[in-house]
């Protein structure tokens, strides 16, 4: 996520290649996906910013949740975007043992979760992104935001993010969301995940 967790927000570079999710995402996707799409909520929040100086010591979480909707969606829309970018690894590991083991507690077995991802991401209407997070319950979920808004930050710890916009996926799948969830699957970062779980679990 952003070091700098203040205005004015910088822009983070991918913490991977370009070309190095290929064959999963193509370099194309991920070029156009950060250097056009998350640069583009990014300086229009620190345009925003710039111009309510009582805002520019708000932190990038407590930002995404303001009541001003020009200000939420580009918020929002910046540190989604992070959050999505740094879930994602071309060195893909299986989920230690006890990731797994949470997964089993949470979901059943590891196909019912992932087929809760797959049938959540695609049945959402619209756009929006899909959340793996620890919640209250000391267990994992899934969950769905619409357009740029993000979870209760307060009340669960994200873990991984994937993008439902058409953007994250269009020039590759065209319009088969189902088949881009699949193909992310095989791309999470599920170390990062186990990092920002911490000792929660």
């Amino acid at each position: 996520m952003n070091s700098e967790n203040y205005y004015p927000f910088s822009y983070l570079p991918l913490p991977y290649d370009v070309a190095a999710l290929e064959p999963h995402i193509s370099r194309y996707t991920v070029y156009f996906h950060h250097d056009k799409h998350y640069k583009n909520y990014l300086d229009k929040l620190n345009e925003i910013l710039a111009n309510h100086p009582l805002m520019q010591n708000v932190p990038l979480e407590v930002l995404t949740k303001m009541g001003d909707e020009d200000l939420q969606k580009n918020a929002g829309g910046t540190y989604n975007h992070e959050l999505y970018f740094n879930s994602l690894t071309p060195d893909y590991k299986e989920p230690s043992e006890n990731m797994r083991n949470l997964i089993l507690r949470s979901f059943g077995s590891e196909k019912e979760f992932y087929d809760e991802i797959a049938d959540l991401g695609t049945n959402h209407n619209g756009s929006g992104w899909l959340w793996i997070v620890f919640g209250p319950q000391k267990n994992l979920e899934v969950m769905i935001t619409p357009n740029q808004e993000t979870i209760d930050l307060d009340k669960y710890n994200p873990l991984l993010l994937i993008d439902l916009w058409e953007h994250a996926y269009y020039l590759d799948r065209q319009n088969e969301r189902r088949e881009y969830l699949r193909t992310v699957m095989k791309l999470l970062d599920w170390e990062k995940a186990e990092s920002r779980l911490g000792g929660a679990e």
